[in-house]
């Protein structure tokens, strides 16, 4: 009889042994989870006008904390590295670019599993309203991928 239930106990932990599954990775808590990481440039405005396709191919961004860095090229960025602030819970969402020079430059930014689309005003001049980048407004508009487009 104690080997029988030693045989049925020792089965149990088998299958529940067998049954354990990699616990699933954590879901990002906040946006400035889901910007961790490289992002490459996919598309960028300043006042109205594309920028050139080819240095937008050579632009990456890197996210770590709520520090920023273009390890590349970076002219079309707010700042070659720098911090960001923001806060998800305006409508549109607010990203704040502070340079190493504590210049702040005000933007908007929406993001989704493909990516995010970012707006800013230049230095010093109020934040956008809406993603774009109207002839005379000096607003940067850049969509940015986790993939790199070749």
């Amino acid at each position: 009889m104690k080997a029988r239930l030693l045989m049925i106990a020792a089965a149990g932990l088998l299958i529940a042994a067998c049954n354990r599954q990699e616990p699933a990775p954590s879901a990002p808590k906040n946006d400035l989870d889901r910007l961790q990481g490289t992002w490459y440039l996919v598309m960028a405005m300043q006042d109205g006008k594309t920028l050139a396709e080819d240095k937008v191919k050579q632009t990456t961004i890197v996210f770590k904390g709520d520090s920023f860095d273009f390890p590349g090229s970076a002219e079309y960025a707010t700042s070659k590295s720098g911090t960001i602030k923001l806060d998800e819970t305006k409508t549109p969402k607010e990203m704040d670019a502070i340079s190493p020079e504590k210049e702040v430059m005000l933007g908007i930014y929406a993001i989704d599993e493909g990516g995010y689309k970012v707006c800013f005003a230049p230095a010093g001049k109020p934040r956008p309203a809406k993603l774009g980048s109207a002839p005379g407004s000096g607003y940067i508009l850049q969509v940015w991928s986790r993939e790199k487009k070749s």
